[in-house]
């Protein structure tokens, strides 16, 4: 049964505002934008920072420093407003919208700047980030939309290029909300793709706000759109059109900045993949251009030095460093007692694997006493400076202690030696004897006085009553479970899947068993689940094959995952009782005859 998406009822909810499509409690987790400045990553995202279980910045791991909500951290947020002022925005709309950006800078606060651009048959910057009030409204008088073309594209490079031009010591937060029918999303896709990447390399998100009164397709990739950049899509009809920004400073309000740190400030200058896991096994990616470094001129050194054989020390560095395997890159002397010194040669160098920072040095033969002093040479940390070690360290090798030789006992004194170990035994033995014979003496005396008892008959015993063994025989269990496509002459004719929403027990979606039943987001999906942005469109296939259920990712941007297997499925056999996850989504797969 092909499952279909009813987004009608959606729209038509009455006071749809900034992802008012969703409510706080509702949203799914997600991850707008990642700052780095090596060796510090800062990330923002909702729903995330409770339960970090990993990250890493391409195929580096990352050490979590903590999380706050975005509105405790005082970091401001630059807003770059882009306004559609071609025709086909219908006029019901337009003056509302300009209302709606009048209230939207009320809101901002005192560290927050607006910049409004417009883009039509050209693209023009209406307001800097630096304005007054008064500037506002005499800019918002002055627009129309009367223009017969629309350059979105290019206003959102120029935007996000003018974005990127901020100090980040001003603010690191920027984003793009773009206003707009989403027409060029449909018609203009290898424009569309450029500005995507210039997004990307930036590390700018784009939010969509989209009118109500477009075509269906043109709200689905400007929504996409959005969502590859690290924004979100919000749709608002012409009652809302005066108010639909009013919450979005406070949405935005609404997020957490995540810090990690990495092992050193090297910066790549090239595109890195950041990946968080969480403990509830969900997987956020986003692309971010390493390129910014904090200077680090701390010098590592030598913790300190241990023998740990005659002929190997083990000595342990500050901080990662590079070059630490080459023995050459070591200098040992040993100075003695007399106070002469010799150099003692590092033959190898074995790094350990459990701490990268430990390495053990082998010497040819055994330390010979002596205080020991290691430096080295060519061997730097990992940050962009290249930092040598500094300082030394040394351990000492102590005389041996002499061992005196033992002098094997004569005869007599080994008998001594017994004697004055054990003599306690023989007089014990013999207070033990005297012991007993005063207790014999005195039982005789009291069974002289006392006269014994009368001695009865003992009655006779009953036997006891039988109890019937009790049969513990087990009957076999008949397992009469049958494969879907075992006995295909038995009369079964079709068969029904039957999918369990794990995170909500009531949800149940279901489909026949066809050739092809596709799953995702979008409409034309068999399986359709509309309000989980971790899905993408398309995101899996389930094919019969050779009598089997095979699920296929379909290209999903979030990845297709099987049971508790933590890789990505590009192709596996579907079993009933499954656990499919797509993005958040976790399904439980049942199969049902369909009888009759």
């Amino acid at each position: 049964m092909r499952i279909r998406c009813f987004w009608a009822g959606v729209l038509c909810l009455a006071g749809i505002h900034a992802f008012g499509m969703v409510s706080g409690a509702e949203e799914a987790p997600s991850l707008e934008q990642v700052y780095v400045n090596m060796p510090e990553v800062s990330v923002y995202g909702k729903g995330i920072g409770e339960d970090v279980a990993e990250a890493w910045l391409g195929k580096d791991k990352l050490e979590f420093v903590g999380s706050t909500s975005f509105a405790e951290s005082g970091e401001p947020v630059y807003y770059y407003v882009l306004l559609d002022v071609s025709n086909s925005m219908p006029e019901a709309y337009f003056d509302e919208i300009k209302q709606s950006i009048r209230n939207f800078e009320g809101t901002l606060k005192p560290d927050d700047r607006m910049a409004l651009y417009t883009f039509g048959e050209q693209v023009e910057l209406r307001l800097a980030e630096e304005h007054v009030p008064e500037d506002t409204q005499a800019a918002l008088d002055a627009i129309d939309n009367v223009d017969n073309k629309t350059l979105l594209f290019e206003a959102i490079s120029m935007a996000a290029d003018r974005a990127d031009q901020v100090p980040t010591e001003v603010c690191r937060r920027r984003v793009l909300v773009v206003i707009s029918d989403g027409e060029d999303f449909t018609v203009g896709k290898t424009v569309a793709q450029e500005a995507q990447e210039n997004l990307r390399r930036k590390g700018i998100p784009a939010y969509a706000c989209a009118i109500k009164d477009t075509a269906r397709e043109n709200i689905n990739n400007f929504g996409e759109f959005a969502r590859t950049s690290g924004g979100q899509l919000m749709i608002f009809g012409k009652e809302e059109a005066g108010s639909f920004l009013d919450a979005f400073v406070q949405d935005m309000d609404a997020a957490e900045v995540m810090e990690f740190q990495a092992a050193s400030n090297a910066a790549s200058n090239s595109l890195e993949t950041f990946t968080i896991r969480t403990g509830a096994n969900q997987t956020f990616t986003r692309d971010v251009l390493v390129s910014r470094h904090k200077e680090d001129h701390t010098a590592p050194t030598i913790l300190y030095t241990k023998k740990v054989a005659d002929n190997q020390v083990r000595l342990e560095f500050s901080e990662p460093v590079r070059g630490a395997g080459a023995a050459g890159a070591y200098m040992v002397t040993r100075a003695d007692e007399e106070g002469s010194s010799d150099i003692v040669a590092v033959t190898g160098v074995s790094v350990d694997t459990g701490n990268p920072n430990e390495v053990v040095l082998t010497f040819a033969g055994e330390l010979k006493p002596g205080k020991y002093t290691v430096a080295c040479t060519n061997i730097f940390d990992l940050s962009m400076e290249s930092n040598t070690v500094e300082g030394t360290a040394g351990f000492e090798v102590e005389e041996p202690t002499p061992v005196l030789e033992a002098v094997e006992p004569t005869t007599a004194e080994k008998l001594l030696a017994v004697l004055k170990k054990w003599f306690w035994v023989p007089l014990l033995a013999l207070a033990g004897a005297v012991a007993a014979v005063a207790a014999v003496a005195a039982r005789k005396k009291r069974e002289r006085e006392v006269t014994p008892f009368e001695r009865l008959e003992e009655p006779d015993a009953k036997p006891a009553a039988s109890v019937p063994a009790v049969s513990l025989e087990l009957e076999e269990d008949d397992d009469c479970t049958r494969r879907l496509f075992d006995y295909p002459e038995t009369g079964l004719r079709s068969y029904r899947l039957e999918f369990f929403d794990m995170d909500n027990p009531e949800q149940v979606y279901q489909a026949n068993v066809e050739e092809r039943i596709t799953l995702g987001r979008s409409r034309e999906c068999m399986v359709c689940i509309p309000d989980n942005r971790t899905m993408s469109g398309c995101h899996c296939e389930i094919v019969l094959q050779d009598g089997k259920m095979i699920l296929r990712d379909m290209g999903s941007k979030n990845g297709t995952f099987l049971d508790e297997n933590p890789n990505r499925v590009t192709e596996a056999e579907l079993k009933a009782g499954s656990i499919i996850r797509m993005g958040s989504a976790r399904l439980k797969v049942q199969i049902r005859e369909i009888k009759g």
